[in-house]
């Protein structure tokens, strides 16, 4: 008995002692391989790095409790291998849900124990579980498409565009809309922006999910470059410019790094990961480029240089399709001085375009990608500083153009 006391002892004040050892290693700058530290957790949870402990020891702090959170925070952050832990956690439970699921046949089936991401063996993908058309988000829709409407009646002289990206979530023949009752799909979304009279014109991203496969990462929520370019056509016809699309000539795939996407991520799953890849064009116009108002280049918004000389993050689990084009920002705007017209295009978009905007630049002399989660301007009132704009078209998949963030941008000047 006393033998078990003392190494359960033993185990506890290790426990205890790796975050303090941690954070002393750290601090002291010695070479802390990135496996052992909290580094790759954050990746996969998301969770914040650190807190400034210092900034809320204060009574106030203590009181508020956000001196405790802080300390909660510091100490998550700093559990040795914190990362293993969490893959083997979710290995084991997903082990014993492939094993009950030998009764029941289920096509899809949760990661870990209340994961929203799903594992689909036979085709070595993973997926987000169906929404739920609730009233909530059945409203939602209503007012963005009211307010688009709204936007399209107040600048008449300017074309508007709607592209629903699909995603997991609602393409049609998902695999996960069976796991839910009454989910919000494709067809019912659109269904829904159809229902105003007109004042912007819906173009049709759905596609089946067969076709789906091939078009988007099997462990990330965005399109690959084959989805990305089959989106850049159908925007563009619908735009007028059908005739004089972009012909790849040639395709180029990262072998490295292995791009462990956000449905990974977070369903804390490891055996399946995708790579990146992008078309090169003949003849592709130079592009001058700005990122919010501050001069930057074509590299900037595709690394193709950084990739090629391997430059990329070292954390196996780091955000490639962010990485090989770029983050998420306020407002890029990108000239073309080869444009065959002077016409004005503005994207109002999420992450989505990120992959495929420079394409439809090709288009025209200027063009402006608005991300609303990142800027502070309406759309209205960015149309009343840029009247050379001719066309808007939102890009954007469901959970952020049925957001609050975007019910903001509508409100009209």
């Amino acid at each position: 008995m006393r033998v078990r006391s003392v190494s359960f002892s033993v185990l506890i004040c290790l426990a205890l002692c790796g975050p303090v050892a941690l954070y002393l290693a750290e601090r002291a700058g010695a070479a802390v391989p990135l496996w052992l530290t909290s580094e790759d957790a954050n990746y996969l949870s998301g969770s914040e790095e650190s807190a400034n402990v210092a900034a809320v020891a204060t009574l106030e702090g203590f009181e508020t409790k956000a001196f405790q959170a802080a300390v909660e925070t510091e100490v998550s952050a700093h559990v040795p291998a914190k990362a293993s832990a969490l893959l083997a956690t979710a290995a084991w439970q997903r082990g014993a849900i492939t094993a009950s699921n030998v009764l029941f046949g289920w096509e899809c089936y949760p990661t870990f124990y209340d994961s929203g991401i799903v594992d689909i063996p036979s085709e070595s993908r993973l997926a987000e579980i169906a929404k739920k058309a609730d009233e909530d988000i059945t409203a939602c829709a209503r007012r963005v498409a009211a307010g688009m409407d709204a936007l399209g009646r107040e600048f008449p002289d300017r074309r508007f565009f709607v592209y629903l990206s699909p995603d997991t979530l609602n393409v049609s023949g998902t695999p996960t809309e069976g796991l839910v009752s009454n989910p919000l799909t494709y067809e019912g979304i659109q269904a829904l922006f159809e229902e105003q009279d007109g004042a912007f014109q819906m173009i049709d991203g759905d596609v089946g999910y067969g076709d789906f496969k091939g078009q988007w990462f099997s462990t990330d929520h965005h399109w690959n470059n084959a989805g990305a370019y089959a989106a850049y056509c159908r925007i563009a016809s619908a735009l007028g410019f059908g005739d004089e699309l972009l012909k790849p000539e040639g395709e180029v795939v990262y072998d490295e790094p292995a791009f462990y996407g956000a449905l990974a991520r977070q369903g804390l799953v490891t055996g399946y990961s995708d790579r990146i890849a992008d078309y090169a064009f003949r003849d592709f116009p130079n592009l001058t480029v700005s990122i919010n108002g501050n001069a930057a280049s074509e590299e900037d918004v595709v690394h193709r240089e950084m990739y090629a000389e391997g430059g990329w993050d070292a954390n196996r689990y780091a955000n490639r399709y962010a990485e090989y084009y770029h983050g998420d920002k306020g407002l890029i705007e990108f000239g073309n001085p080869d444009a065959p017209t002077d016409a004005e295009l503005l994207i109002v978009t999420d992450s989505n375009s990120n992959s495929m905007e420079r394409w439809l630049v090709a288009h025209y002399r200027t063009t402006y990608a608005l991300d609303p989660r990142h800027a502070s301007v309406t759309v209205g009132d960015f149309l009343e500083k840029h009247d050379g704009v001719t066309d808007v078209v939102f890009i954007m998949r469901e959970a952020n153009l049925l957001y609050e963030t975007t019910e903001e941008a509508l409100a009209l000047s």
